[in-house]
């Protein structure tokens, strides 16, 4: 079971099951559609959260079961600290826009706990991080963006202090959307002109309640407001330059478009990884810098542990392996007769289609 804010569910999401008031009677039937006006209803029958059995790691417990047994355990034991941070960085934020604070010691906590998970399962970390998720949980970026963050700060050989402050910059950089009313934080449809231009505050905001609200440092703080800002200089809230832009900053950006666009939401299908790196490659030059992109690209897997892939030989297979170094190369698993192919060996053989 799976404790979900209604404040990060997106509209157009089904209810997973009837929901009854004090007095017992039913105020919502299992597949109603969430709507603002929905969530308003429940909020003043003093329900703020939802229960469910769909968990938002379901889309990992599906590929895993082919994988060796070793590693199973370990994606078993990320599975419980990743749910675990996502739980209480929830809680933290639904306890901002209720009470206007955040306990900066439990996040902190959060952080270090993961940069613990993260260091002493990377390999692992770095092949699930593209095993995407089926529902719309908003948090769930936060926690994403985070452990890209701890990942990619470690590549950079960034000492342990730097490395826990980009964490808690990637956690925290969306922060100002507690400031951005559901209707449109959470619209499954294109925003309006009008309702951007709204949204596009969520910078200024988050930089304010992390520099002026909540005492952050000015590395910390300066992420918030400029992970929208582009390389060409065109971005928002500012148009700055390059150059001018924090390293955190220009990180989060990086994490920040790569988890958007591989995440599946109502109105939208998740961008497979491999697809997903083509496009970051894509917007180097207008949106990002190429060799902070290159340095990320080594810190994915293009094939997540799991992948469903085709070979040319026709035989369909699971990923079972990333080839460090090589990661066109893995090994999979054939489906029909359990064979193993090391695409490093088999030079012959390569993947032809993702399912």
């Amino acid at each position: 079971m799976q404790k979900v804010y209604l404040s990060e569910i997106e509209d157009g999401t089904p209810i997973a099951y009837d929901l009854y008031n004090a007095q017992g009677a039913i105020l919502v039937s299992k597949g109603t559609k969430i709507t603002t006006t929905l969530k308003e209803k429940l909020q003043k029958n003093n329900i703020i959260h939802l229960t469910t059995n769909v968990s938002p790691f379901e889309a990992i417990d599906d590929r895993i079961e082919h994988l060796d047994e070793p590693v199973i355990k370990k994606i078993q034991e990320i599975k419980k600290v990743y749910k675990k941070t996502f739980q209480s960085i929830s809680e933290e934020f639904e306890r901002y826009k209720s009470r206007g604070t955040i306990d900066a010691l439990l996040i902190e906590d959060i952080v270090q706990d993961l940069m613990g998970s993260i260091y002493k399962n990377q390999q692992v970390y770095m092949n699930i991080q593209g095993i995407r998720r089926k529902d719309a949980y908003t948090y769930l970026h936060s926690v994403d963006v985070s452990i890209f963050m701890i990942l990619f700060a470690n590549s950079m050989n960034f000492d342990k202090k730097d490395i826990e402050a980009a964490a808690i910059a990637g956690m925290l950089h969306d922060i100002g959307k507690t400031k951005i009313r559901n209707s449109i934080l959470l619209k499954p449809d294109k925003l309006s002109d009008e309702e951007m231009e709204i949204m596009k505050r969520h910078t200024l905001y988050g930089y304010d309640i992390l520099k002026n609200q909540l005492g952050y440092k000015e590395d910390i703080a300066r992420v918030a407001r400029e992970h929208h800002e582009k390389f060409d200089g065109t971005g928002y809230p500012e148009r700055r330059k390059w150059k001018d832009l924090h390293v955190f900053s220009k990180m989060v950006m990086i994490c920040d478009i790569y988890d958007a666009i591989t995440a599946e939401r109502v109105y939208k299908k998740a961008m497979l990884p491999h697809k997903a790196i083509e496009y970051l490659m894509s917007i180097i030059g207008s949106h990002v810098e190429h060799d902070l992109v290159r340095k990320f690209i080594h810190n994915i897997a293009v094939y997540p542990l799991g992948t469903k892939v085709i070979l040319n030989t026709e035989e369909e297979g699971i990923v079972i392996r990333n080839n460090r170094g090589f990661p066109l190369r893995p090994v999979v698993k054939i489906i029909d007769s359990k064979k193993r192919r090391d695409l490093l060996v088999e030079l012959t053989v390569f993947i032809t289609e993702v399912l």
